[in-house]
């Protein structure tokens, strides 16, 4: 009798272990297109501009006096706070691909891309890359985390994804 109901619940729950042909959906495609940029151009990238309007600011920072605020895949804005009530934006930081920041010790640690770059904040008239790991870091993911529907195809070899754009209509 055990034997014959476990048989038939198996013959019931089969159905649910078979799928049909097409009743799966496809994987939809990123709303995005990746901006891309060359090895070289991304290791001549980090430079100090002048100050810029904040846009997509992403994490802030303390660093003594100073706030720094990260603008999404741009790079870093630098604020003088000595006057709380009174904040003056002093300076941008380029950093194309840079999503992520941290400051230890007189030191800007940004992603560059796929890279990690350390900045010398000693001085902010005079700022210098200190070092650079190349290929740290995972390639950047399209802010709706799609994984499929953008490719590379036709892109140069050292091509390097620094942010993101939305697809145009067709």
């Amino acid at each position: 009798m055990i034997k014959r109901v476990k048989t038939f619940l198996l013959l019931l729950m089969l159905p649910l272990l078979c799928s049909c042909p097409g009743s799966v959906d496809p994987l939809p495609d990123s709303a995005y297109s990746p901006i891309l940029m060359s090895r070289q151009q991304l290791e001549a990238s980090i430079l100090k501009t002048e100050p810029r309007t904040i846009s997509n600011a992403g994490k802030i920072y303390l660093y003594g006096n100073h706030i720094l605020v990260n603008e999404q895949y741009k790079g870093v804005h630098i604020i003088d706070n000595q006057n709380p009530k009174a904040p003056v934006n002093v300076a941008f930081i380029q950093v194309p691909g840079c999503i992520d920041m941290a400051v230890k010790d007189n030191i800007l640690y940004v992603d560059n891309a796929v890279d990690l770059v350390a900045i010398n904040l000693g001085e902010l008239n005079d700022i210098k890359v200190a070092k650079r790991v190349r290929n740290a870091l995972p390639a950047l993911l399209p802010p709706d985390n799609f994984t499929v529907g953008y490719s590379m195809a036709g892109a140069p070899e050292d091509a390097v994804i620094v942010g993101w754009e939305l697809k145009k209509p067709e």
